[in-house]
């Protein structure tokens, strides 16, 4: 129920919780009650008990060559079959470790490769109620979407469906929730073109100076069905000046409120909406 500019009722942060500059996604694992966060810049996932605060290590770390992971962005609990899904950005790759996984572990299963089509991966959402996945991200010819697959889907596989084109909507996608047969995807439609090359180690081909951060319209959340496949246009949107939305990335939902909850990274901001009629 906070509002306006209030402080954190708890702050995780400091050397000792292993975070880095940031956490490219959270999640929370009600059923252990535990706070879950990626670290792309250190290939590595975190875990915090619940009341964490303060300069406090992790629970526990996964990280290490074995887990394959590079650039992990957005994970999703699924407590009914106890695993962590993670999207991971650079790897290109849907990876599904144990819930309480630890250390430098091989992922249970993964979903890479040409069949699957999705190629760069920014988020993940599981449903476990419908024995699916949904992830966001780019295909190979980085043709922006949302890809679905089932839950028990491994190795170099096709999805199920995919929602993708012009009527979507969508430009650059980033994560992504899933309730009642439902996607909730933040579409922040700025297209980022680093100066560097994935390592941040040398300029990128033809690149004669800093570009802008970022290029393009105004973003949005828009809900679609898990049934929807192909050029589909959202079920339900919010976008537009009175949203104050410019370019959302993160997301979390509350079904039982009617609640949606979208940060931005050009405002500084985390955005709140009740909106009953699209869940």
């Amino acid at each position: 129920m906070a509002s306006g500019n209030v402080k954190p009722v708890r702050i995780i942060e400091g050397q000792r919780t292993k975070l880095t500059r940031v956490a490219h996604g959270i999640a929370y694992d009600s059923k252990h009650d535990v706070i879950i966060g990626t670290e792309p810049l250190a290939a590595s996932i975190v875990f915090f008990r619940g009341g964490t605060a303060g300069n406090t290590p992790p629970i526990r770390v996964i990280q290490g060559p074995h887990t394959l992971l590079h650039s992990p962005y957005e994970p999703s609990v699924d407590t009914v079959h106890n695993e962590l899904w993670i999207a991971d950005l650079e790897a290109k790759a849907l990876y599904v470790f144990p819930l309480d996984g630890n250390g430098d572990i091989a992922p249970l299963r993964i979903i890479k490769g040409p069949k699957a089509v999705v190629g760069t991966v920014t988020g993940v959402a599981v449903d476990p109620e419908h024995n699916l996945v949904v992830a966001t991200g780019y295909s190979n010819n980085y043709r922006p979407g949302i890809f679905i697959f089932d839950r028990t889907a491994n190795g170099n596989v096709a999805p199920k469906r995919i929602i993708t084109g012009p009527t979507t909507g969508i430009i650059s996608v980033w994560h992504v929730q899933v309730a009642d047969s439902k996607i909730f995807a933040v579409a922040s439609n700025f297209y980022y073109i680093p100066s560097y090359d994935p390592g941040g180690y040398r300029p990128r081909p033809n690149c004669d100076g800093p570009m802008l951060p970022f290029i393009g319209p105004l973003g949005f959340v828009g809900v679609w069905n898990e049934s929807d496949n192909g050029d589909v246009p959202p079920r339900g949107i919010i976008l537009g000046p009175a949203s104050e939305l410019l370019h959302p990335v993160g997301i979390a939902i509350d079904p039982k409120h009617g609640q949606i909850f979208a940060s931005d990274s050009v405002r500084n901001s985390v955005f709140s909406y009740v909106l009953p009629n699209f869940f």
